[in-house]
């Protein structure tokens, strides 16, 4: 499925892109003075806030989710500057929350000095929760410019209006979710973090820094899931919507020699699946049907690459 430049949407489909009601919707715009980020991995390795934290954040993602620290601006309100927001000091609030969280369980096995390869990890850690959160969303509003150039029925903003609507009244049935786009955003950021290929390229950046017993704990701890499971519990704090990512994995738990239970999550391919399927008839301005089986999943392309900004 090709997409278009989406920088001329907007020209070329004024109807679409209606300023106003996108802003009634909750539509972020772009913040001035921002400065673009080089999203290359070279400069991803080396990327830190020297800014200090913001000690409201943790506070505010209570309310608001990651939004509070990261957000998309569309291409229909700002289509030359449109992408992901990062507030700094919301950055280096999350990575020192991630820091307390790692350096809690992994501390005591830290018996040489690694600071930057710490810091390393928590920037890295942060950065694909926010852009992996924050692109699903551009996702969504790339499938729908799509679908609306290949009809010109107005998809997006009938779409948002559903879904803030919906998001202010209770679910109609135990197994409805508030709000499915930010389950599924958070489910696609969390996902990285129960994938053990990418956990151990996370935890082998402490090899040969450390005494090699020392190594095998930072292993199990992000290849064990124990790293997942603490985040899972971080998320389930956020708003309903933002929290529901855990209806679409497998769930077990296991009890430890003092009673502990410990959770565990997995991927639940099914359960994306369908809440996917789900998302992208609600897109297209219809209810689901029932069997989703044979249903449409438009979320299986690549959307053009996002850009980035630092909130200055």
């Amino acid at each position: 499925m090709a997409l278009m430049d989406l920088s001329s949407f907007k020209a070329q489909f004024p109807a679409l892109c209606d300023d106003a009601r996108m802003r009634t919707l909750g539509a972020h715009e772009a913040a001035d003075g921002s400065r673009e980020l080089d999203l290359t991995p070279e400069s991803l390795e080396s990327f830190s806030v020297p800014a200090p934290k913001d000690p409201g954040t943790l506070p505010a993602m209570l309310k608001q989710g990651p939004e509070a620290v990261a957000y998309y601006v569309s291409f229909r309100t700002d289509p030359q500057r449109f992408g992901i927001y990062l507030r700094p000091g919301g950055v280096k609030a999350l990575k020192e929350e991630y820091h307390r969280i790692i350096w809690r369980d992994l501390g005591k096995y830290a018996d040489k000095p690694i600071e930057d390869v710490v810091d390393r990890i928590e920037y890295t850690l942060v950065l694909d929760y926010l852009f992996t959160h924050a692109r699903f969303h551009y996702l969504v509003d790339a499938i729908a410019a799509n679908r609306e150039m290949a009809d010109g029925k107005p998809r997006y903003l009938p779409y948002l209006e559903w879904r803030v609507a919906t998001a202010r009244k209770p679910p109609a049935t135990p197994s409805d979710v508030v709000d499915l786009e930010e389950a599924l955003a958070n489910l696609e950021a969390f996902k990285n973090f129960i994938n053990p290929g990418y956990c151990d390229a996370i935890a082998k950046l402490v090899a040969g820094r450390l005494d090699e017993r020392n190594v095998q704990e930072w292993q199990a701890f992000f290849i064990g899931a124990r790293w997942g499971t603490e985040i899972a519990n971080a998320i389930s704090r956020q708003p309903p919507g933002f929290r529901d990512f855990t209806r679409f994995l497998n769930r077990t738990t296991s009890v430890g020699a003092t009673s502990y239970v410990r959770v565990k999550y997995s991927y639940n391919k099914e359960g994306q699946d369908n809440a996917r399927k789900t998302l992208s008839a609600r897109i297209d301005g219809v209810s689901p049907p029932a069997d989703l089986s044979a249903a449409p999943d438009y979320f299986e392309f690549e959307p053009p690459p996002f850009r980035a900004y630092l909130v200055t």
